[in-house]
Order: structure tokens, then C-alpha cells, then sequence
């Protein structure tokens, strides 16, 4: 397979997707296969019949993807897939093109005043495709409306099978969504930087972009495959968990993640680690006068939250103290990023969450759901700053890695999502449920009555780990070196003192006849994403092209389940009567 060097990046991109952002990383050779079709090749292929998967076949391996053609005057456009896996934008017609954001990489005439020009399948050019020719099919802004959050870690992988699943159930979903421990940004892929460091609870540390994809590149490949799928969907592309962390260059990196998702259309705040969790129901006195030194900024707070008040009704200065205790540093990160986003986006519509639903190193998040009282401050101060907010995810007690274990149980889970999703409908803003990956159809049917189907709900690692599952049936010996590669990771992890990663070890070890490589095992389901992006020393990746080089079987099978999880998941949350 031929390798390219992208900076100090080594890859062959056809089996790296999601990496870069361009699909079209040989503009020489892309355009010599489009010059090698015979020239009757091309207009036949436009007045052609898609197959059942939507390809119309030109020439030698090079086909058009039907779903994505649009005419524009005189003008056909076209994705078209070449057989070495890249991706050219095609225009077919007796007139010039609209202009395009460069110049074309190559022109034929086909016949007299009809002529086939070729542009690069970069972010740039397609993002402008989708936005002014063929606006049905890009990612938008979908406001307070119920959808799925897919996460997509395996890429290219996971869109074959949302399509036809959101197709089935008419739901919108942010079909491109990954989070910032999940995606690099791809510069420091290129400069060959290390990946930082990040915290999850109940794991402990682990290295950013495990998935090798980056933000720039998830975003093209997953409209690529919007375009290349045939199907009409609501979607979004979701930048998850942008993390502002209490460290000196919090806001800093934050919004250096935001430069790299600019194309995205869903931007999802995280501000758990600078929540002060003492400053309510703890011993901590908390002094208003400290924390907001302008009198009259503090009178006009004050009026707002013990006159009318949030939704909830008004609230005593004692309450109002304790609230901008804990919220006060979020509330502000959130204005400032929220007004970076505007600016970059050159005032494009967009949705942003406000996620306080995780906790940082020594907060337990069973300890600190948040109550209806937090929530109507919350929602009372987007209202009173005029923050573009959509979406909200408090923390509801769900935790990563188990279903939920609330002393209240199913019957305290769904009456805290009930009364938040009254205050927070009240105000037009969605509830958000994350870390939904791990809960059982019982779990998830009590979230979505509690909402009445009106909910955004997130999902990831489920579907890697299912991933695994397949791989471990169809390619076993595929899956045993990601076998091996975790059971080294869990090794290395206890060596360091992680109580979890000894306590996986020592299952593993005592279980007897069930020991033996397998995705069931505790120590899979935790430490197995590590292997896909892993890179070594110099910055290359380790073992990411195993993954995207499997057999058709594969493909087939996985497809099969996802389409079926997702089915699922869709039923017990939207419709949950049913």
C-alpha cells in the first residue's frame, strides 16, 4: 500500500480515514484515472441507473455516487469515488461552474461546449459544496430538536449504518460526533507533537485522540459519506466534550479545539472541571461581595434570581451566593467561548450544549446531581445574559462504564429527568444525556418517558466495543493482536497504582475457564480503545491501518448490528410507548 508524508505524518490515507483534511491527497494521480475513463464514459454515466447503493459505474473502479449529484443551471456535480479510495467533485456541463473556492485540478472536453472539470475532495471545497449547491445533504444547526448523538470512533466504519436507521425512525442525529479525548487536532498530528494528557472518573489519566481521527478530518469524511449514502437526513456534526479545564491554558485550549472544528455545526461545552463543588451543600461560606466586585452587577443579579426569578421561582441571596459559587467561572468560560464560536462561524446558525454532567479527580457524580433549583439558576442565566444555549446536560447521575446504580433507582432516575426537562423545556432548551452507552433498554425506556421522547442522547464507545465483538467472530486473529496490545495497556496501568486497571487484571486472572481473549472481558470493554490511534515515539501510527483493512464479511456483519443497536436505542428513548 503506498505511503505519503503529511508533515512529519506517514500514512496511507486510504486505510487512515478521518485523519486528513482532504480526500483527495494525490491531485496528480486522481486526475490521470479521470483522463485514463473513456470520454463516452461520462456522459453515459450521468443518464445511467444508480445500483441499490446508490453508485453509478464509469469506468475501471471509478464511480459517481448518486445521492450527491445536483444540477446547477447548465451544470451536473457529482461526488466521484476513485479505485485507489480518494474523492473528487465533479462538474459535468456546457457552462462554467460556479466559482469555486480554488482552482480546479484538471479539465476535459467531452463534446462540443460540454466539458468535465475536477476539484479537490478537500474540507474547504466540500464544505462550500454542501452550503451553496447542495444544501439538503450537509451537516446544519438543528436548534432544540430530539436526536441521537452517535459517536462515530470507528469513522467510516458507523456510517453505513446510520443511514438506514435514521431513514427507518425519521430522526435527527449528529451523526459526526466525537469529543476531544476522542480526536486530535490535526496539526499536531502534522508537527508530530505528543498527545495530552486528560482525566475520565472512575478511570483515571488517558492520552487524547485514541481514535487517530482528527476534528477536521472526522468532519469531511463523515459529509462524504452523507453525500455517498443516497439518503435525506437531519444531521449534525457535534464537537463534543470541549473540556475547559482549571489550568492557567483552559480557555486557551478550548478554544484552539474550536479553531480546528469550525465546520461543525454542534459545539458542546464542557465546564465540569471548573464547577466549585463545595460551594453548595458543603461547610464553604461563600461571599457574593468576593465574586462579583461591581455593587450594581450584583444588585441586578440579585433583583433577576429573588425577584421573578428562574423558572423555578425565586430564590433567597443565600441560595444566589452558593449558585454563583459554583457556577460563576462556567457561566463566564461559557460567554466567552460562545462569542469565540459566533465569530469564527461569521454569525452561521449553531447549537451549543452547557455540559456539567462529569466530574473531575475526587468528585463523585452520584454525589452531585443536579437538583432542579441549580438548573433554574442555570437556565435563568442564559436567559438574563443572552446566551445562544440550545442544549443543557446536567448531571443525572449516569455514570461511564455501568448502568445506572442510584440508591433512588429507575423510579428517582426518571423523576429527576422529568423535573429538569420541565425547567429546561420552559426555556427552549433540550436536555442532553450522556455516557448513555452503558445502560440497559429498562434505563434508557425511564429516561425517554420521563422526556417524552424529547431528548438528545449520546452514545460512543458501544459501538467500538461492538466493533470488537464482530471482529472477534469474523477476524479473529485481527482481534487478537488488539487482544494483546490491551492486556500490555491494563499491565502497564496497574504497574503505575490504577486501582481499576488491577481489579480488570485480577477478574481476568481468576476466571478460570473463561480465560481467554475475549471483548466480554472487564478489561476490554475499558482499556481496548487505546489501541486504535496509538502512536509511537515519533508520532506514527502503531496499528490504525488494521482496522480500516478488513474483509467484506466484516463490513457486512458489523453493519447488520449497528443498524439494529441504533434501532433499538432509537425505540426505547423516542418512542418509548411503543
Amino acid at each position: 500500500m503506498a505511503q505519503y508524508q503529511f508533515g512529519r505524518l506517514r500514512i496511507d490515507p486510504a486505510r487512515n480515514p478521518a485523519v486528513l483534511d482532504t480526500a483527495t491527497w494525490d491531485p496528480n494521480a486522481a486526475w490521470d484515472k479521470v483522463r485514463a475513463a473513456p470520454i463516452s464514459a461520462w456522459p453515459k454515466a450521468l443518464a445511467a441507473p444508480a445500483d441499490d447503493h446508490g453508485i453509478v459505474s464509469v469506468h475501471d473502479g471509478i464511480v459517481l455516487c448518486a445521492g450527491s449529484w445536483v444540477r446547477c443551471g447548465m451544470t451536473n456535480w457529482s461526488l466521484g469515488r476513485l479505485n485507489d479510495g480518494q474523492y473528487l467533485l465533479l462538474a459535468i456541463g456546457a457552462r462554467p461552474p460556479l466559482k469555486v473556492p480554488r482552482a480546479p485540478i484538471g479539465e476535459l472536453v467531452l463534446t462540443e461546449g460540454e466539458r468535465l472539470i475536477g476539484v479537490p475532495a478537500d474540507a474547504e471545497i466540500v464544505d462550500w459544496f454542501v452550503s451553496t449547491l447542495n444544501p439538503d445533504k450537509g451537516p446544519k444547526a438543528l436548534g432544540a430538536i430530539p436526536r441521537l448523538g452517535i459517536g462515530t470512533r470507528m469513522s467510516t466504519s458507523v456510517w453505513p449504518s446510520v443511514w438506514p436507521a435514521l431513514t427507518r425512525t425519521g430522526l435527527a442525529a449528529n451523526t459526526i460526533q466525537n469529543s476531544v479525548r476522542e480526536l486530535n487536532v490535526l496539526g499536531d498530528l502534522l508537527a508530530g507533537r505528543p498527545a495530552e494528557s486528560n482525566f475520565m472518573f472512575g478511570f483515571g489519566t488517558l492520552y487524547e485522540g485514541h481514535t487517530g481521527s482528527t476534528f477536521e478530518g472526522l468532519w469531511l469524511a463523515g459529509v462524504l459519506a452523507a453525500l455517498e449514502s443516497g439518503c435525506k437526513v437531519r444531521y449534525g456534526a457535534d464537537a463534543d466534550h470541549i473540556m475547559v479545564k482549571r489550568t492557567p491554558d483552559g480557555l486557551d485550549r478550548a478554544r484552539r479545539v474550536i479553531d480546528a472544528a469550525r465546520r461543525y455545526t454542534f459545539y458542546t461545552l464542557d465546564v465540569s472541571d471548573i464547577l466549585d463543588y463545595e460551594a453548595i451543600g458543603g461547610d464553604k461560606e461563600v461571599d457574593l461581595a468576593a465574586l462579583i466586585a461591581s455593587h450594581e452587577e450584583r444588585q441586578d443579579l440579585l433583583a433577576f434570581h429573588t425577584g421573578k426569578g428562574g423558572p423555578a421561582g425565586p430564590m433567597t441571596e443565600a441560595t444566589v451566593a452558593c449558585m454563583v459559587g459554583k457556577y460563576a467561572a462556567a457561566l463566564s468560560a461559557l460567554a466567552e467561548l460562545a462569542e469565540h464560536i459566533r465569530k469564527l462561524k461569521r454569525d452561521a446558525p449553531f447549537d451549543l450544549e452547557l455540559s456539567i454532567d462529569e466530574t473531575p479527580p475526587g468528585v463523585n457524580p452520584l454525589h452531585c446531581t443536579t437538583t432542579e433549583e441549580e438548573l433554574s439558576f442555570l437556565l435563568g442565566e442564559i436567559r438574563r445574559r443572552g446566551l445562544p444555549v440550545t442544549h443543557i446536560a446536567p448531571n443525572f447521575g449516569v455514570e461511564k462504564g455501568v448502568d445506572y446504580r442510584g440508591a433512588d433507582g429507575l423510579a428517582g432516575l426518571g423523576r429527576r429527568v422529568r423535573g429538569l426537562y420541565s425547567l429546561a423545556n420552559e426555556e427552549g432548551i433540550l436536555l442532553d444525556c450522556h455516557s448513555g452507552d452503558d445502560l440497559t433498554s429498562a434505563t434508557r425506556r425511564t429516561v425517554g418517558a420521563a422526556a417524552g421522547g424529547d431528548i438528545h442522547f449520546k452514545i460512543s464507545p458501544v459501538l467500538q466495543l461492538l466493533f470488537a465483538k464482530v471482529l472477534h467472530e469474523v477476524c479473529f486473529d485481527r482481534f487478537l493482536f488488539w487482544w494483546e496490545d490491551t492486556m500490555a495497556y491494563v499491565r502497564e496501568e496497574a504497574g503505575k497504582g490504577s486501582e481499576l486497571a488491577a481489579r480488570c487484571l485480577r477478574q481476568y486472572e481468576e476466571s478460570g475457564a473463561q480465560r481467554r481473549p475475549s471483548p466480554s472481558h472487564p478489561l476490554f470493554h475499558y482499556y481496548s480503545f487505546a489501541t486504535v490511534g496509538r502512536r509511537d515515539a515519533g508520532g506514527q501510527f502503531v496499528y490504525r491501518e488494521r482496522f480500516y483493512d478488513l474483509p467484506t464479511e466484516f463490513g457486512a456483519e458489523y453493519t447488520r448490528r449497528v443498524t439494529n443497536l441504533l434501532g433499538e436505542i432509537i425505540g426505547d428513548l423516542f418512542y418509548p410507548d411503543r
